[in-house]
């Protein structure tokens, strides 16, 4: 487990994220560093998905600490009406739980492909991200985008991640968990966004059924709103599913912040479920992550999470410490060192395990 001294520095670094009012994704610190909306470095105005020309040249110039090859730039672009992408990460884990013996295995944990068809070049596409690893083929989105003549709206149908929070990487993360918004979990519907200038918006109307077959005739409305400066941003989240099985409400606050080579991410969730008539739970998620980069193509990131499943009860919260080093070596690479230790209630080992990790990533 993490010592008290550990805990107790992060505990101060989150007072003074909170104290400075900066509240702000593929990595979304990457969007703060830089002080950009996300759609800079990838297809999608959100993130995540298929990188842009920007993206592509980005990894090859300054997330690398060196390149290799002939000088030319890899953009994802085979022509004007075609643009590819790829991510597969393989790794190695080593989970301690107590009272059990630890356990380890070799593993690939995702492997996807992006196609971006630009039927009409600036104004109308169409895009596919398809996981084709570890297990079976699973489409995670496919939409038809139309943009205006100015490129400050635009609108979607078709499959896709919902908008909410920190686009993050990591789907385990408790804010990633808790809400559902994350890269296992798109949902079908229309999508409508718009960005100008330091704002941008995006809504969504959805099933409200994570991508299955709808069942009933309730709908969910998500929406998330940033405002994004050089060194800094703020935005907020929301998300009502109208369900016969139990609606939902979420309501989320987030940012980020960089301070010389440090950014920092911060985010907090109240979700709220019906599980019976009359009777509501509503949980806490919430993120404190903060990223150094002492030098090209280095990566230091120490993060806290935080989630209270009910709080109606105070003994089920539950902690996670996270210490992680990336290292681009050269282009389109990357390598990722990371311990997470989890604190919960004492009763339940598996909540309370520490798990050590290796990962490769590579990517173009």
């Amino acid at each position: 487990m993490m010592t008290i001294r550990l805990a107790s520095v992060l505990g101060m670094l989150s007072a003074l994220l909170l104290l400075t009012s900066a509240s702000a994704s593929a990595e979304p610190y990457l969007a703060v560093q830089k002080g950009m909306h996300c759609g800079s470095c990838h297809s999608h105005p959100a993130g995540g998905g298929r990188r842009s020309v920007y993206g592509n040249a980005y990894a090859q110039t300054e997330l690398a600490a060196s390149r290799i090859g002939d000088g030319e730039l890899w953009t994802g672009t085979v022509n004007k009406w075609l643009s590819i992408g790829a991510d597969l990460r393989a790794g190695f884990d080593s989970t301690d739980v107590p009272g059990s013996s630890t356990t380890s295995e070799f593993g690939v944990n995702r492997g996807t492909v992006y196609i971006e068809a630009t039927v009409i070049p600036g104004r109308l596409s169409v895009y596919v991200d398809q996981q084709f690893a570890p297990d079976a083929s699973q489409n995670r989105e496919a939409y038809i985008r139309l943009n205006s003549n100015n490129t400050k709206w635009f609108a979607a149908a078709g499959q896709f991640y919902l908008p909410y929070g920190i686009r993050l990487q990591d789907d385990t993360a408790f804010i990633r968990l808790a809400t559902s918004v994350n890269f296992t979990n798109p949902d079908r519907g229309v999508q409508l966004g718009y960005t100008s200038g330091p704002w941008s918006t995006i809504a969504s109307v959805t099933n409200g059924s994570g991508g299955g077959r709808e069942i009933d005739s309730g709908k969910q409305l998500s929406a998330v709103s940033s405002f994004v400066k050089p060194s800094w941003r703020v935005g907020v989240s929301g998300s009502v599913n109208d369900a016969d099985a139990g609606d939902r409400d979420m309501f989320g606050i987030f940012g980020g912040l960089r301070t010389g080579s440090i950014v920092w991410l911060a985010e907090i969730d109240r979700i709220t479920d019906e599980v019976s008539p009359g009777t509501d739970v509503s949980a806490i998620a919430g993120l404190l992550e903060g990223n150094w980069s002492p030098r090209q193509g280095h990566n230091l990131k120490v993060s806290y999470d935080y989630l209270d499943p009910d709080d109606d009860f105070s003994e089920d919260h539950r902690v996670r410490y996270s210490l992680v080093w990336e290292y681009s070596p050269l282009q389109f690479l990357q390598a990722r060192l990371g311990l997470r230790s989890y604190d919960g209630p004492p009763a339940v080992n598996s909540q309370n395990r520490d798990v050590f990790f290796l990962e490769l990533h590579g990517f173009f």
